[in-house]
């Protein structure tokens, strides 16, 4: 017997020719579409093109898979794990960055905290800076490793660190820039960051 698709249902192979439109409007209205009408299809071709050459096509990609919130976590975090290819990591931490942003109210996973927490030490720089921005996107809930990477020795990671600190509205926060801005061993570049994210956080009260 021959199914019939749903009435109203765009087909997805159309929905999968506009996530490469180089408007950014009709990738959005595509991959909404595509939560909405096949979840269960379009996710795993949308993890396939994470590991496609073209940037636009992978970036597009991460946007997608960001509009399925807490349901990308686990399927990221395996292909996270099982990847050689640096920048298929770092369009799974990326798109981490976007659930976190576009769900701000859901929790991530331990399983999806562990692979950003993995992913600060990876070979790859982008890597493990993309994991940086995408705790501060997390907030909150990755508070604890923030404040560890601020109080590290990676410059950059700590710019980053001291950056997203400065968004989080908890008393743990402000007391880590303070005592990274107060530590006369930490650097000068950084300890500018931090002094800006605390002027941030002093003109935000």
């Amino acid at each position: 017997m021959m199914s019939h698709p749903q009435v109203g249902r765009p087909d997805l192979d159309a929905l999968f020719a506009d996530l490469a439109h180089p408007n950014p409007n009709i990738q959005r209205e595509a991959y909404l579409a595509m939560v909405e009408h096949w979840p269960e299809a379009s996710m795993p071709r949308l993890l396939a093109l994470l590991g496609q050459s073209d940037v636009s096509v992978y970036r597009a990609a991460v946007k997608g898979l960001g509009a399925f919130g807490a349901t990308a976590l686990q399927p990221l975090a395996e292909l996270f794990s099982a990847s050689p290819d640096g920048t298929v990591r770092a369009c799974c931490v990326k798109a981490y960055a976007q659930i976190a942003s576009n769900f701000p109210e859901q929790d991530f996973s331990p399983e999806a905290m562990t692979v950003l927490e993995t992913a600060l030490s990876d070979e790859s720089p982008v890597v493990s800076q993309s994991a940086v921005m995408a705790l501060g996107q997390v907030g909150v809930q990755a508070l604890p490793l923030l404040i560890k990477i601020c109080k590290g020795d990676n410059i950059a990671h700590v710019q980053s660190a001291a950056m997203a600190l400065a968004e989080i509205p908890d008393p743990q926060a402000e007391a880590c820039l303070r005592d990274v801005f107060s530590d006369p061993a930490t650097d000068p570049l950084a300890r500018q960051m931090v002094e800006a994210s605390l002027g941030r956080l002093e003109s935000s009260r």
